[in-house]
């Protein structure tokens, strides 16, 4: 079975390498050759979330459009094509609706609120040309839908019966905590690792980090904001993020961080920063918002937080308890081992395949009985 999957992000992108690419070795055992297709590469990825180079993302961007339509074209060749988030970047869904008059049996996977108006900071020019009322069109062309969790699911049951609901996972044998035990009474790390585009989420709880350092030393870890981080009082040391080193800054912090504002786009995410946090063994303080309720059992597994108070009451907890960071952070391991590994999810990932590659016999016989 050929399977084409179609990103909008590289490897690069935490998306197509947790959603497509982390899958495509154990699909290959199971006789699925997947052919993974992002639509910005390696050298545009690593600008378009920037300001400015406006000139040089427009002619990237033609580029890219032009061989995002070659790939289309040739998608006959393919049993089945998967899609994450969407074909193409903006406008309406014409990929989409190419593929179907192609015939190609479709998956859709999505693990944002997509459907809602979102742009980044860097390219606000674009809000006119971004088109999410295209998700519901897309839903419904689609042979099989995967959510990440049961809020995408609920608003794609709208529009097709045929949804799984399959967690964001990782590779618990990659995704592993540390093996050597920090020297005691060394300066404990709260760390926050997320993108340029999440950044604002952290300065949301500033003031609760700035009175939690009046109490307690703290070093606060910042990776991946794209610009320097600062609260009054805090030592903040600023590490840049790096795909090799991925693991490495998880396993460097004592306690992680994971802040969302409480609104319909964060009730769209997958809760993946604390599921990483927790596999690499490290106790988490998570904003109580949507699927974060059901990945964290409050106090067990990590600590949810929905106020500035308890933002540093639960920090303030961690921070002077050792012992209990340490049985936190082993219930958090095992949470992610049971429900949100890659040994887990993978059989799932297989399954809607061939169940999208097998819907156009499945009607066709349907037709043929008089359904």
């Amino acid at each position: 079975m050929r399977v084409l999957a179609l990103s909008p992000v590289p490897y690069e992108g935490a998306g197509c390498r947790f959603r497509i690419a982390q899958y495509v070795p154990y699909l290959a055992s199971q006789d699925i050759e997947v052919t993974v297709a992002p639509f910005y590469d390696r050298e545009f990825f690593s600008i378009v979330y920037q300001p400015g180079h406006r000139a040089r993302k427009v002619m990237m961007f033609l580029k890219q459009a032009a061989a995002r339509l070659s790939t289309v074209a040739g998608a006959g060749r393919y049993d089945a094509v998967l899609i994450y988030r969407e074909a193409f970047p903006i406008g309406p869904p014409a990929l989409e609706m190419l593929l179907c008059a192609l015939g190609r049996p479709l998956v859709y996977d999505f693990d944002d609120a997509v459907f809602l108006p979102n742009t980044s900071d860097a390219n606000r020019c674009l809000d006119a040309l971004k088109y999410p009322q295209k998700v519901a069109t897309i839903l419904r062309r689609c042979d099989e839908v995967v959510a990440g969790n049961e809020y995408l699911a609920r608003y794609a049951r709208q529009f097709n019966p045929s949804v799984r609901v399959i967690p964001t996972a990782v590779d618990t044998s990659v995704y592993v905590p540390r093996s050597d035990r920090r020297p005691q009474g060394s300066r404990p790390t709260i760390g926050w690792i997320g993108t340029p585009t999440t950044a604002h989420y952290l300065r949301m709880i500033g003031s609760a980090l700035s009175a939690v350092a009046r109490t307690h030393a703290f070093t606060l870890r910042v990776s991946g904001a794209g610009r320097d981080v600062a609260f009054p009082g805090v030592v903040v040391e600023s590490t840049p993020w790096s795909l090799a080193r991925e693991v490495v800054l998880f396993n460097t912090c004592d306690v992680g961080v994971y802040p969302l504002a409480d609104d319909e786009w964060s009730r769209g995410k997958c809760g993946f920063k604390a599921i990483e946090f927790m596999a690499c063994g490290v106790p988490v303080v998570a904003a109580s918002v949507g699927v974060n309720r059901e990945i964290i059992e409050d106090g067990v597994n990590g600590f949810l937080a929905s106020t500035e108070g308890e933002w540093v009451a639960k920090l303030e907890c961690l921070l002077a308890d050792p012992a209990l960071r340490c049985r936190v952070a082993a219930a958090g391991r095992r949470t992610v081992e049971e429900r949100y590994s890659l040994r887990v999810n993978a059989p799932q990932v297989a399954a809607t395949l061939r169940a999208a590659a097998a819907a156009p016999r499945r009607r066709a016989a349907q037709a043929t009985c008089g359904f």
